[in-house]
């Protein structure tokens, strides 16, 4: 982050987030402390030392900026759009109407004994994590018509769509030369290529916060906070260093979505195969 977005981001957390500077410490410190945890996960004493305070004053400047943070979601929190039906983006032309793409990544946490059974993975731990999302008060929307490409760990179900079982699907597997030999097999190299977003984005936000890559000195009520911090600071500092309906609430698989996927895979199929023929 460059002089001009940190004082911005100063700014910001004054003026929406309510920060205020305290008798012994000014707005940009507690801000530049905050963002020294978070990108580097150290812990408090050693801040302390770095800046010359005690943990004590630490911890309340972490979880004040924490708290002014959080203020800045409707102005950081990018609003999914749907793919146009017009799109000529090689990746997504063929996914009309959809919002992205979905994944789970593991982020370490400390958590007492008692809970530790709970955060255990498990088979359908993607799974029951989707059901969760969507059924939340405030969680995952997915309006009627549009959905999210997932992997092959999820159900493909109205809102989700997955790619074919059994069939080549990684992009590692399309590579020296291999060339897709059924309308799943396309489908699946073409799904794979535009879900690698996810991905992608994952790993951006660990390589920029060291907080998310171990586990949290923190409760395990505050890492979903900094999580959520993590990813409004990352789109804040994209941004600045250069229909309402009835949301989907159910995952379970339909013939309708499945019969829709095979007709995708086999329109995407034929087409591919014709613009060989006229190139050849």
């Amino acid at each position: 982050m460059n002089r001009q977005a940190f004082f911005k981001l100063c700014e910001m957390l004054e003026s929406i987030g309510g920060l205020k500077s305290t008798k012994n410490m000014l707005i940009d410190e507690q801000v530049g402390i905050f963002l020294h945890i978070i990108a580097h996960h150290v812990k408090n004493r050693v801040i302390g030392r770095n800046f010359r305070r005690s943990g004590e004053t630490v911890s309340r400047c972490f979880h004040n900026v924490l708290n002014a943070v959080m203020h800045l979601q409707e102005l950081l929190f990018k609003k999914v759009e749907p793919i146009p039906t017009n799109s000529s983006d090689h990746r997504w032309r063929w996914f009309k109407n959809c919002l992205g793409a979905l994944d789970g990544t593991y982020i370490r946490v400390n958590v007492p004994i008692k809970d530790k059974a709970r955060f255990r993975t498990s088979f359908d731990g993607d799974g029951r994590v989707l059901r969760d999302a969507i059924t939340r008060r405030h969680g995952l929307k997915v309006p009627h018509g549009c959905y999210y490409l997932v992997d092959a760990s999820y159900t493909n179900c109205e809102g989700f769509l997955a790619p074919f079982r059994g069939q080549r699907y990684h992009l590692n597997e399309w590579r020296q030369g291999y060339q897709p030999r059924t309308a799943e097999e396309f489908f699946n190299m073409k799904h794979a290529s535009a879900r690698n977003v996810i991905e992608r984005c994952f790993g951006l936000l660990k390589i920029r916060w060291a907080i998310l890559r171990s586990p949290s000195f923190y409760p395990i009520k505050i890492p979903d906070r900094i999580i959520l911090a993590c990813c409004l600071l990352h789109n804040f500092i994209r941004r600045e260093m250069i229909v309402e309906e009835e949301p989907i609430t159910a995952i379970d698989p339909t013939n309708a979505w499945t019969n829709w996927r095979i007709g995708l895979a086999r329109e995407m199929f034929s087409e591919w195969q014709t613009s060989r023929q006229i190139e050849n």
